[in-house]
């Protein structure tokens, strides 16, 4: 069963055997294994050790430095390989084989998660070689031969039956010489121990502050190229600024991402809402009909109404007949149509009939311009009346009879040089008829010839 080792430069941190659970690891206290990094490299809950099948993989819970393996930053999770240590701030979590249950595990660290503090008072306490500074190689193949225990036992255990093997040679060697060979014989050695590799030397702070400056940076230009400046400035250029306020790079950054982030945005153009078809209360829409058809119809059924409301005050009883009965042939009843029909009609009629009344009382007094007037009007209020037209043609006739003969008489009276007979004669036509008509504009010039 692997277990996952904790380092700091050179020293182990802890160790925790991994049991198949998803490990969570960060800054915070609830996480399962506590980083105390007093730089802010390590995120409050920075990534988790998620079991895959028979491996291991590491995930970044969107931390503020990320998740480095082979000095490269994973994008969101990458398998972990046996020795391969993955970098979270100033830490490296390496995934090694553990032998626990065996006679070479008397030692073995508790399976539990204990930040850096506890988990070194506990190495100390049980005695393990996870309290122990280990030197570390370039390859994952020497870390894991020197940071596993078994590995060692293993070397012991060769060096061990090989010896005995030697051991067994030379006696037997021995036997078939004389005495002399085997005193000049010297024993091999009882085990041959290798000089340890060479320890690289600790990275400084300084140094650790200038490789998460450099990730800081390239994670700010991939964020800053996928269109979240805001991220890239508040999660790693300014804590780059923070730890060296005149790096260059980390300035120019700001201002791209400032310049980014002030940038206006368009919003995209509105779609014009399509409109509600909504019928209008009273006027029903046909089958099939447009509803911009139907909205036309229905405003010109509105202003005939309208229309002729006013026509009716202004007792033209012909426009609110016409108008009333439009609207009702086209809807019965709409805004009380049948009703206003049927008043204008009973007044129109009853307005034709005074007029006629009025046009032969002022005949029969010889009032023949005011009935004529009257007979006008009645064909105003009925335009369809032939009672009305007859009575007023009639009476047209005889009035172009008299103004005929008044004209004559008046001429006669001009030639003998009668001015005011003449004068008098071409006003009794003008008093006769109206204006516009033949006889009244001959006697208006020649009365007007005659004052001259």
């Amino acid at each position: 069963m692997p277990k996952l080792v904790i380092f700091r430069g050179d020293a182990v941190e802890s160790e925790i055997r991994l049991t198949g659970n998803i490990v969570r690891v960060g800054r915070h206290e609830r996480n399962d294994v506590v980083l105390d990094d007093g730089l802010n490299g390590v995120s409050r809950f920075h990534a988790e050790i998620r079991p895959e099948g028979n491996a291991y993989c590491i995930v970044d819970l969107n931390s503020r430095n990320g998740v480095w393996v082979n000095g490269r930053r994973i994008k969101e999770r990458a398998q972990l390989a046996l020795g391969v240590p993955a970098t979270v701030g100033a830490f490296e979590l390496a995934l090694e084989d553990d032998i626990s249950g065996t006679d070479f595990q008397a030692a073995a660290v508790p399976a539990t998660a204990v930040g850096v503090s506890p988990r070194a008072s506990a190495s100390r306490q049980t005695g393990s070689a996870a309290s122990a500074t280990r030197p570390r190689q370039a390859g994952a193949a020497a870390r894991t031969t020197a940071r596993n225990p078994a590995v060692l036992w293993s070397a012991a255990a060769a060096a061990f039956v090989l010896l005995c093997l030697i051991t067994y040679a030379i006696f037997k060697y021995s036997a078939s010489k004389p005495a002399q060979t085997v005193a000049q014989t010297t024993p091999p050695a009882t085990a041959v121990e290798q000089p340890p590799p060479p320890t690289p030397p600790t990275k400084t702070a300084e140094e650790i502050a200038r490789e998460r400056s450099n990730q800081d940076l390239v994670a700010a230009r991939e964020l800053i190229a996928a269109g979240q400046p805001d991220v890239a400035l508040r999660e790693h250029v300014q804590p780059v600024l923070e730890r060296d306020p005149d790096n260059a790079d980390a300035q120019e950054l700001k201002r791209q991402a400032e310049q980014l982030i002030a940038r206006p945005v368009k919003a995209p153009p509105r779609q014009p809402a399509a409109p509600v078809e909504r019928e209008i209360e009273g006027i029903t829409r046909r089958p099939n009909e447009p509803y911009d058809d139907y909205q036309a119809r229905a405003k010109r059924l509105q202003a005939a109404i309208l229309e002729g409301k006013n026509a009716l005050d202004k007792q033209d009883y012909a426009t609110a007949v016409a108008r009333f009965r439009m609207v009702n042939n086209d809807q019965p009843r709409y805004m009380g149509a049948d009703g206003l029909l049927a008043d204008a009609v009973d007044k129109q009629r009853l307005a034709l009939q005074d007029a006629l009344n009025s046009g032969q009382l002022n005949e029969q007094a010889g009032r023949l311009k005011t009935a004529r007037q009257w007979y006008q009007k009645a064909e105003y209020y009925d335009p369809t009346s032939t009672a009305a037209k007859e009575k007023e043609g009639s009476l047209l006739a005889t009035m172009k009879s008299q103004a005929e003969k008044l004209l004559n008489q008046a001429g006669l009276a001009a030639k003998a040089q009668d001015t005011q007979l003449a004068i008098r004669l071409y006003q009794q036509v003008l008093d006769l008829m109206s204006p516009g008509d033949e006889f009244y504009e001959k006697a208006r010039k020649e009365n007007e010839a005659l004052k001259k």
